[in-house]
């Protein structure tokens, strides 16, 4: 539905008389019949928010029952009023259409992905467009808040809510009501700082720790209507805080946490083969139980039909280890993709050398190239050792 369509909707709603309301959700009425509002009901016919069955009237009195669009005006209907039928709740990922904001604002799907066209019967006005009113863009606003929760909160609940942890568990829901719409809310500020890289995990920390203090005293259901009426207050908390820890920033202490970051992925990285080590010793076992067994036999005897057996069972292993080798090379792939965007950003670190992350990476890179190598030699091995175990049979037999 596009913005023309909502306003034909508003200009039929207004038109309308003797109104009756269903607890369907639909609202009867009468209008003048004219060729502009036939042409006007087949377009909301069209977007499925009017009936396409409308009634004839004459002096109040019935005439007839036509279908849109197959009706056609005519000169003769004139005098006549049409009795039609609208929607009076739609609400999708395009548009709503309400009695007030408080029922869109109930929906937390909307208000985490707003809508982009409004219609507020209370208010008998369409919101959106080009020209944006000022309760549209608070909506609008509170849904960028909404979207800042979603990317510092850890987890999301069974029910939809989104859960923070710091020190204390605080789940946030993001239905609210109409009164936060009164209030201008400013998520610019808060947006800039979770934007930029710099001490982004920190800065993290920081809202989680600024989100549970602030609403740790708040009922469950009212969290985030209180965040927005109060946002400002808790913008200003939050960047004084991030100011006090800027200038408790230790540049030593940051420098040991990348260090600590480079151990910790060295060791994710030696781990990667470290996993599949000890199923390695697989294929050498299954060869010398093979080349154990295997005896000289004619082909087609039963001591063939056995070397045929002790064949199969080191291919097994073969198959078996290889998949776990092969599985271990998208892990290290996952490790590198995971650790090099975090050291470039590192670089960015105010206060720090960008030699030394440069070394850190080399660092990461060479032990990633080695166990890479690793994993390769023990699949070559694994096909050699399958193929060694085939010769012996080939040349045990007779």
């Amino acid at each position: 539905m596009d913005l023309q369509t909502l306003n034909i909707y508003r200009d039929m709603r207004q038109s309308m008389e003797a109104c009756e309301f269903s607890q369907d959700h639909s609202v009867s009425g009468f209008v003048e019949l004219t060729s502009e509002n036939i042409d006007k009901l087949v377009t909301l016919v069209e977007s499925e928010i009017s009936s396409a069955g409308i009634e004839l009237y004459k002096d109040d009195e019935f005439k007839a029952h036509k279908v849109l669009p197959a009706f056609q005006f005519e000169e003769e209907f004139a005098s006549f009023k049409v009795k039609i039928e609208l929607v009076t709740l739609k609400v999708n990922d395009q548009y709503f259409i309400g009695d007030n904001w408080g029922q869109l604002l109930s929906y937390p799907k909307y208000v985490l992905n707003p809508v982009e066209l409004v219609f507020v019967a209370d208010e008998m006005a369409v919101h959106g467009g080009a020209k944006q009113s000022e309760k549209f863009t608070r909506y609008l606003n509170a849904a960028k808040v909404c979207q800042l929760i979603k990317q510092v909160a850890n987890d999301v609940t069974a029910s939809d809510d989104y859960l923070i942890i710091f020190g204390q568990s605080l789940s946030i829901n993001f239905a609210i009501d109409e009164t936060a719409l009164d209030h201008d809310i400013d998520p610019e500020s808060l947006e800039e700082l979770l934007s930029r890289d710099l001490h982004k995990e920190a800065k993290t920390g920081l809202v989680r720790e600024a989100l549970v203090a602030f609403l740790k005293n708040i009922d469950k259901d009212k969290r985030f209507t209180y965040l927005l009426t109060h946002f400002n207050a808790f913008a200003t908390q939050l960047l004084a805080s991030y100011e006090q820890y800027v200038n408790n920033y230790s540049f030593d202490k940051v420098r040991r946490e990348h260090q600590e970051k480079k151990t910790e992925y060295i060791c994710k990285i030696n781990k990667v083969f470290d996993d599949v080590a000890t199923k390695t010793f697989a294929i050498p076992a299954g060869v010398w139980l093979a080349a154990s067994k295997i005896e000289e036999g004619d082909l087609g005897s039963l001591i063939f039909y056995k070397n045929i057996v002790f064949v199969l069972i080191v291919f097994v292993l073969a198959v078996f280890v290889g998949l776990n080798l092969l599985g271990q090379f998208s892990s290290l792939s996952s490790i590198k993709n995971e650790y090099e965007p975090l050291f470039e950003r590192l670089k960015k670190e105010k206060g720090i050398d960008e030699s030394e992350v440069d070394l850190y990476l080399d660092e990461l890179k060479s032990r990633d190239n080695i166990v890479w190598w690793k994993l390769a030699a023990s699949m070559f091995v694994a096909i050699t050792m399958f193929i060694i175990v085939i010769a012996l049979v080939c040349g045990s037999t007779i």
